[in-house]
């Protein structure tokens, strides 16, 4: 193979577009035939998407084989010229896509990302794979705008040193949760708060006081095979009394190294590891299930934990 001067391969390098590149738009006019419609490389979503659904938070790439690195275990054996700059550069492009991946992710976006050769010669299965993946998310923001307060629920994690108490649901009959792990809570009762509810549900099924619950974060919960529910999670690390029996299940208390061998929802096994760390803010996670499969998720992704109100002043006086 003849080896090709560094200043033509610099040449041709330079000339290749970073953005309206063909496979880019091959897919957004196929996308625009079904009726879609669609940002493109905004600079207000992290690594500028080729194809952004603001509403939908679903970003799309269009990948050229070469510059991000396909199969490039093997492609880099084929780089003769100036081999160390340009494995160097391609695998830090790899690099990067991992990193806007991990921070769309965190941020609640679906990434999809397509290689050139795929949309060249796989483009209506790309196209409806971009459509079912808008309509699921669609239904799913639907689903989160309509869940009515009587499915509002509240879920706990009480921690003792290594370990936590969860509850093994084995016990009610017609049980959505049957022979799964899961935290202490229940349904709101009429009038009551979140940190209300945690503290009545976790006296009533386990026996113990609650002095402080830490309030971590807000999952959705979309089954079409049962009702909504979006739920209030808490940790507590400060509770009082003896460890009752409860009349769902078994309490059981399980070292927190072996709780993601137990069986469980899959979606806790996203949002479990927030409730071990440390982090600030509080997080929102949707998980879209069918039947007890997974079908879908949303972030998880933090917010900033709300600010108390501030105490007041009206004519002169405190105002309580």
């Amino acid at each position: 193979m003849a080896i090709r001067d560094q200043a033509i391969i610099h040449k041709t390098m330079s000339a290749i577009r970073g953005r309206d590149t063909g496979i880019e738009k091959a897919l957004r006019k196929a996308l625009t035939e079904e009726g879609l419609r669609y940002r493109i490389y905004s600079n207000k979503v992290i690594g500028h998407p080729d194809i952004l659904f603001p509403k939908e938070k679903v970003v799309v790439f269009a990948d050229s084989e070469f510059w991000h690195g396909y199969n490039f275990a093997s492609a880099k054996a084929n780089l003769k010229t100036n081999r160390d700059f340009w494995v160097n550069k391609i695998e830090r492009n790899i690099e990067r896509d991992k990193e806007v991946n991990e921070a769309l992710l965190s941020e609640g976006y679906k990434v999809l990302r397509y290689w050139g050769f795929e949309i060249n010669k796989e483009l209506p299965r790309i196209v409806k794979e971009i459509k079912d993946v808008l309509k699921m998310r669609q239904e799913a923001l639907a689903r989160k705008g309509n869940i009515p307060k009587k499915d509002r629920t509240t879920l706990g994690y009480i921690h003792f040193d290594d370990k936590v108490l969860l509850l093994y649901r084995n016990k009610k009959e017609n049980d959505p949760n049957q022979g799964k792990y899961v935290g202490i809570g229940g349904h709101f009762e009429e009038g009551e708060s979140a940190f209300a509810c945690i503290k009545r549900e976790i006296r009533e099924e386990t026996g113990l006081l609650v002095k402080k619950a830490i309030y971590k974060g807000k999952v959705y919960f979309l089954n079409d095979s049962c009702p909504s529910e979006v739920m209030y999670l808490f940790n507590i690390f400060d509770a009082e009394g003896d460890i009752s029996s409860c009349d769902e299940g078994t309490l059981s208390l399980v070292r927190k190294e072996e709780v993601y061998n137990l069986p469980m929802w899959e979606g806790d096994r996203y949002f479990l590891p927030l409730m071990m760390d440390n982090k600030d803010g509080v997080f929102e996670l949707t998980l879209i299930y069918h039947g007890d499969e997974l079908i879908d998720k949303i972030g998880p992704f933090y917010k900033e934990k709300p600010k108390k109100k501030k105490r007041g002043k009206k004519h002169g006086r405190n105002h309580d």
